[in-house]
């Protein structure tokens, strides 16, 4: 019988979540942030698992001996890579431009008066906002030469945060408000069906995160890794078993 993963956990203010894997890991190895910026890691052998945000996983991941503990592939989680596979699932117009490329482009003609501007990456290098077509933000010269999406404003009813594994729903919730709702079937179908054309790329475990919308259709979101996201109202039992299994698989 294979021996049961070690999680590594990071507790962090900003990541509650963790509480609740710990809650149920009990025998977790806590990380402190001090730990992480010094490089002080746990010596381990055998399957491990990390949880905890970004910035402890980001550097987890490269750990010559441990980096197994975090199986989200960052480059396959930018939208410049997932929207190849992914861009019919989006339901409405997104542009991949360099952030200095935006004061050039007729942004009120392609959008109105409104888009939403996001960063390319995952690990968000400035807040996903809804911006004016007619007054660019100052900060936007900050970010020169990085990669942004800009896309149509999309009025949203609720989101949901779907866990897959080998393109399966594992579990998920409505996110980010209090209460949280039960994921409806058809979301769920269409988390796995973008869960499946990732895992063809080979991303084993994703979060999906979908949107109902008042016109009654579903758009996606983002595509996320896990081992950062939060889990919200998911079961935290289905999150573990199947990182755990992850894990083993390794």
């Amino acid at each position: 019988m294979a021996t049961r993963p070690q999680w590594i956990l990071e507790l962090h203010p900003d990541f509650p979540s963790s509480l609740l894997v710990l809650e149920r890991r009990p025998e977790a190895l806590v990380l402190q942030r001090e730990d992480v910026v010094k490089g002080n890691w746990p010596d381990l052998s055998g399957p491990v698992v990390g949880y905890g945000t970004m910035f402890s996983m980001t550097r987890l991941r490269r750990h010559p001996r441990l980096g197994l503990a975090v199986s989200d592939d960052y480059r396959l989680l930018r939208c410049s890579s997932y929207y190849r596979w992914t861009y019919d699932l989006l339901g409405r117009n997104c542009l991949l431009v360099p952030v200095d490329a935006l004061a050039s482009l007729p942004l009120q003609r392609i959008f109105g008066s409104h888009f939403f501007l996001r960063s390319d990456s995952n690990y968000k290098i400035f807040t996903a906002a809804t911006h004016s077509t007619d007054h660019l933000p100052d900060w936007l010269q900050d970010h020169a030469g990085e990669l942004a999406v800009i896309s149509e404003v999309i009025p949203i009813l609720q989101e949901y945060r779907c866990f897959c594994r080998h393109g399966h729903f594992v579990c998920g919730s409505s996110y980010p408000e209090e209460p949280y709702r039960e994921v409806p079937v058809e979301v769920r179908l269409m988390a796995e069906k973008a869960a499946q054309r990732m895992h063809h790329q080979g991303l084993n475990l994703c979060t999906v995160d979908i949107a109902t919308c008042p016109d009654g259709r579903l758009r996606l979101i983002e595509i996320g890794g896990v081992h950062s996201w939060g889990l919200y109202g998911s079961d935290p039992d289905a999150f573990i078993d199947a990182l755990e299994a992850e894990a083993l698989d390794c």
